[in-house]
């Protein structure tokens, strides 16, 4: 299907109009861009597609399996560097009709320094149409999904099944599919905040394989353990939100040991690990007799505890 448009002139004013969406998400302006994208879905208000997209209440857009992200990240860190930084993206579906697909792929510091970079930094990183930590994750799967978007998706579908559309529909079908990027990244925002995270760590939300290619921020370390000491001195931490991590995810002992990156895994992650681990437990063997065991942090120690 060819280029047409009514409401872009050329195919680099409908890159630009995505390019602003997108730089308000990664300035952490995501209703802004809500209301940006939806200012122009209006004027197609009449296309099928345009009018599914404009129903979904963002509030019913939600992520399901969030869950499950403390125990793939405890078991990821127990075989190499720590996991420091996840991407909740879009992926093309096989069907159109079977609704949305999520990946969400796992990153270590190996490949960007997530543990150390604000906003600012993330975001001058980013390349036009080019993320410099695209297929360098150490994991991915599909435990995550999202509710809430499935009934635009047979509308694409029977889009797509005419052929060349009118300009109308095309652009309504494009501004529906962002205003999807922009709904997920909310969600994500959302998961992140009420249901909180296993440890400070940034999260990254976009389209890895679909239209409109997005890519952008949800929260960093610093900015998640801010909202996180806040909440707590505001005296409203749910600790029962956080009470099964300790089990999923236990603390391991204190080591001087630092993983760095190789240019080569010839030896696999988790062999990497078992040698470092074994050459720690025969230290705290030898020092067993000279040293006592270390008292148990506290509550607000184990909830509140800086990642090395």
């Amino acid at each position: 299907m060819g280029f047409a448009s009514q409401l872009f002139a050329t195919e680099d004013q409908e890159r630009a109009f995505r390019d602003e969406v997108e730089g308000l998400l990664r300035k952490a302006c995501s209703d802004d861009a809500l209301a940006l994208v939806d200012a122009r879905l209006v004027e197609l208000a009449d296309q099928p597609v345009a009018a599914a997209a404009l129903a979904v209440d963002p509030g019913h857009v939600r992520l399901t399996g969030w869950d499950k992200l403390p125990r793939t990240i405890a078991a990821l860190d127990v075989h190499g560097q720590p996991i420091s930084a996840i991407s909740v993206d879009f992926a093309r579906p096989s069907n159109e009709t079977d609704g949305p697909v999520i990946e969400t792929s796992y990153y270590c510091d190996d490949v960007f320094p997530f543990s150390t970079s604000d906003r600012g930094k993330i975001a001058s990183s980013y390349g036009r149409g080019v993320v410099r930590w695209r297929d360098k994750h150490d994991h991915r799967d599909r435990e995550i999904g999202v509710t809430g978007l499935a009934p635009l998706y047979p509308a694409f579908s029977a889009m797509q099944a005419l052929g060349d559309a009118q300009p109308q529909a095309q652009d309504a079908a494009r501004l529906a599919r962002v205003r999807c990027a922009v709904l997920l990244h909310i969600a994500a925002h959302r998961a992140v905040h009420e249901d909180g995270l296993p440890h400070a760590l940034v999260v990254l939300c976009g389209s890895d394989e679909d239209y409109p290619f997005f890519d952008a921020p949800v929260t960093t370390r610093d900015e998640y353990e801010e909202a996180t000491d806040a909440q707590a001195e505001a005296g409203d931490t749910d600790e029962a939100l956080f009470t099964p991590l300790t089990t999923l995810a236990p603390v391991r002992p204190n080591a001087t040991y630092r993983f760095e990156p190789e240019t080569e895994h010839v030896s696999g992650r988790s062999l990497r690990h078992k040698l470092v681990r074994e050459r720690q437990e025969n230290a705290n063997d030898a020092g067993e007799e000279s040293e006592a065991e270390p008292a148990r942090p506290g509550l607000l120690g184990r909830l509140f505890r800086r990642s090395a």
